[in-house]
């Protein structure tokens, strides 16, 4: 039985390129000539003259026509949208780390202005050149090289967190989050340290070569009066812009104040009453209403939807933002993202997501929530065979442990993550820092190990106590959430969604009749497993509704898990 597929995702399919595109990509290009930038720098730790070439392949790049539109262009791109993003938030209230990406984001044209001056239009105007000898002895002289090094911080920390809210949930972010993160924290630490060494060695050869500093190639006093005025009217002017939308946002409150175009939003607790063009999570966060919202209000992460109960109709359609998120959650008709849905009229919600269900006494706020696709292993430890006479609650307590500890390290082994591991059984995770198919093809390495662990417990039992574990095994490939659920103390990692979902209708189809062993095709084929031989079979409505097929035994005797056949597992 098929479930026909939501009205977002049939929406979503026909929008490609967004504004919140426009500003990543505007957004990459900035942070790619900042990094490029303080590679230059830090290969002054070995000399000028190593630094040279390096400087002039970059304004032969940047200067170039491409270049100049490029960089220039998504300058002004970048920053036109920061300023539409700030006149249109409705309230400034926010998370602190969102407020200091937006800050530390209207940081970065102090530092380009500064250093276009200093350089391209040096160049331009008076024809001085773009080179570490001219401008490190330019600044070093004038003693402005620790306001050059200070200005390097504020557009490198926002690109940084630009970078984690635009791919933190990306499976290959994960796995080089560690490298980017060593890379974020030591890249412009080497910058500075190459500019002061590039400066000491320049202040070094002025002192032993006196006749070095006199043809050394400096701008006149003139140009740099000049020069100091153009940069000084540049920043007036962008400073008057910041003033400009800052006026224009209070001026355009004060008069929906006065026309009273005021929009009744009502929570299950509370009713309150936001000017026209606040979205529900600024009306939450102007009233203090407790709203998850994980990604910064960027319709990315979903967490903030809401179900519109009433006043369906004063709802504006979804933008194409939204309705790729809400397509991706397969979201019925009445759920909205909280951080776009800027109702016109009154309206009812209920926030989808208990923002207060991480806050809890005597416990440090838990890990990110992350979604993917994964791999899924379910071990059901049915029971004990063998005659009930022959073995005590206490045997089966030490059987439990034996048979736990063979589970786990199989699972740890074969680079898995234990959700759950009690007398039951386990659940196993695989692919939270990995693709989908190797996630896959650990799954089935650790169900081959398990079996071929408990094939030699049970013969350990059988010759102690009489008795043999029945184990059940189902392995399945799909997506899910793994984050941390419970509380106090009880709070732990646990995955949730249709991979695990449909992981169990499996198991229980195949306990259902009698087998031991059960995988889905979708798995083995991403294992590189062929299928076309096997005997595979169809489970009707799993999650959404579709159909799932897939292979199942009695033991894994079938030969998926045959130790001569290969699985090819990746690190």
């Amino acid at each position: 039985m098929f479930m026909n597929p939501s009205p977002h995702t049939a929406i979503a399919r026909g929008f490609n390129f967004t504004r919140r595109d426009v500003r990543l990509a505007t957004g990459l290009v900035l942070f790619t000539y900042v990094t490029f930038h303080f590679i230059d720098h830090a290969l002054g730790l070995f000399s000028v003259d190593v630094a040279e070439p390096a400087l002039k392949l970059a304004v032969d790049v940047w200067q170039s026509v491409p270049g100049t539109l490029l960089l220039y262009g998504a300058a002004g791109i970048h920053i036109a949208l920061a300023f539409i993003a700030v006149y249109e938030k409705r309230t400034l209230r926010m998370p602190p780390m969102q407020a200091l990406r937006i800050a530390l984001g209207f940081g970065i044209p102090l530092l380009l202005i500064g250093h276009v001056t200093a350089t391209r239009m040096a160049t331009e105007f008076y024809g001085l050149s773009p080179t570490y000898s001219r401008v490190v002895w330019a600044l070093w002289t004038s003693d402005s090289e620790g306001r050059q090094l200070a200005l390097l911080a504020p557009g490198w920390i926002h690109g940084c967190l630009g970078i984690h809210y635009a791919f933190g949930r990306r499976a290959l972010y994960q796995r080089l989050r560690p490298v980017l993160f060593g890379v974020a924290l030591l890249l412009p630490v080497l910058a500075a340290l190459g500019f002061l060494a590039m400066g000491r060695e320049l202040a070094a050869l002025a002192a032993i070569d006196p006749g070095w500093q006199k043809t050394a190639e400096v701008a006149s006093t003139a140009q740099r009066i000049e020069l100091g005025r153009l940069r000084d009217g540049l920043l007036f002017a962008y400073f008057a812009l910041i003033a400009l939308v800052l006026a224009a946002r209070a001026l355009r409150d004060r008069l929906a104040r006065r026309n009273n175009a005021l929009v009744p939003i009502s929570y299950p607790q509370r009713r309150v009453e936001v000017p026209r063009g606040w979205s529900i999570l600024e009306a939450s966060r102007g009233f203090g209403i407790p709203h998850l919202s994980m990604c910064g209000g960027n319709a990315r992460c979903s967490t903030c939807r809401v179900r519109v109960i009433s006043g369906i109709g004063q709802c504006p359609a979804p933008s194409s933002n939204e309705l790729r998120t809400l397509a991706r959650i397969d979201a019925p008709p009445d759920v909205r993202l909280a951080c776009q849905l800027r109702p016109t009229g009154p309206v009812g919600v209920v926030p989808l997501l208990d923002a207060l269900a991480t806050a809890q006494p005597g416990r440090d706020a838990p890990p990110p929530t992350i979604e993917r696709e994964v791999a899924v292993l379910l071990v059901d430890v049915l029971g004990w065979i063998g005659p009930a006479n022959l073995h005590s609650a206490h045997d089966q307590v030490y059987g439990s442990n034996l048979a736990l500890a063979e589970i786990g390290d199989a699972i740890a082994k074969a680079g898995g993550m234990c959700t759950r591991c009690d007398a039951e059984g386990a659940v196993a995770v695989f692919g939270i820092a990995v693709d989908a198919r190797t996630a896959c093809k650990q799954a089935l390495d650790a169900a081959r190990n398990i079996e071929q662990a408990f094939t030699a417990l049970n013969a350990r039992l059988g010759e102690e106590f009489g008795f043999a574990a029945d184990v059940a095994l189902a392995i399945h490939s799909g997506p899910a959430a793994i984050g941390a659920i419970g509380y106090g103390s009880t709070r732990a990692s646990a995955i949730v969604g249709p991979a695990l979902h449909d992981a169990r209708r499996l198991q229980n189809a195949a306990l259902g009749s009698g087998k031991r062993f059960i995988a889905s095709v979708v798995a083995l084929l991403r294992a590189a497993i062929e299928t076309d031989e096997l005997d595979a079979q169809t489970l009707a409505g799993g999650a959404g509704n579709l159909p799932i097929r897939y292979v199942a035994g009695t033991t894994s005797s079938a030969g998926l898990l045959d130790p001569g056949r290969p699985i090819d597992v990746v690190g």
